[in-house]
């Protein structure tokens, strides 16, 4: 598995892009808007991109979604209680982008690209479907908003709510082993770095 990282947007949020090296399948994560240096890294690794995986629905981490999918061919997924936001203008706080999933998920649900798979973790809080996407074989989770190194996503927006994102960290926290985290905005951590110095996790 390789992981490319992009801070993209007005508030720098971090665009993944995942792709199988054997296979060239490949998936990105939140694309905050459409960036040339996304399409060059596509290009140049002469990659298929098959999936754009979406955490949460809140415009900085959608409004490259379209322009992708349009560019690309690739499907949009997200959780199901996200298509409220990412349809929403108002709700994913850009007013103006709309955003359609082609591909609606829950708990449990796997996105396969080659060889590689990302398993939908559903972990409301931020919003209702807030979801991490957890890569078992590699021991890596895409946590979007839900979870920051030394820090949590907002819970004060539509949706929002402290104790169920609480809820969500202990979901985190039985998961068995270190990972390593990719998180929505700022550096990556490790969950058992957050276990121990994030006084949000009991």
């Amino acid at each position: 598995m390789k992981i490319l990282n992009y801070r993209i947007g007005s508030v720098d949020t971090n665009c993944y892009l995942i792709y199988d090296e054997q296979s060239k399948k490949a998936c990105l994560i939140d694309p905050a808007a459409y960036d040339l240096r996304v399409e060059e890294a596509i290009a140049n690794h002469e990659l298929v991109l098959e999936y754009i995986i979406l955490t949460h629905g809140h415009f900085d981490h959608i409004l490259g979604a379209s322009d992708f999918k349009n560019k690309t061919g690739a499907k949009i997924a997200s959780h199901e209680l996200e298509a409220e936001y990412l349809e929403n203008p108002d709700k994913n706080y850009s007013g103006f982008g709309i955003v359609h999933a082609d591909i609606l998920l829950t708990e449990g649900d796997i996105i396969k690209f080659g060889d590689m798979s990302l398993k939908l973790m559903h972990t409301p809080g931020h919003t209702k479907g807030s979801s991490c996407f957890i890569c078992e074989s590699h021991k890596v989770i895409f946590s979007g908003d839900t979870l920051f190194k030394q820090g949590i996503g907002r819970y004060d927006l539509h949706g929002g709510d402290y104790s169920t994102l609480i809820d969500s960290l202990d979901k985190l926290k039985n998961l068995v082993g270190d990972y390593k985290i990719y998180p929505g905005h700022g550096g990556t951590t490790t969950l058992e770095a957050e276990m121990a110095e994030n006084m949000h996790f009991r």
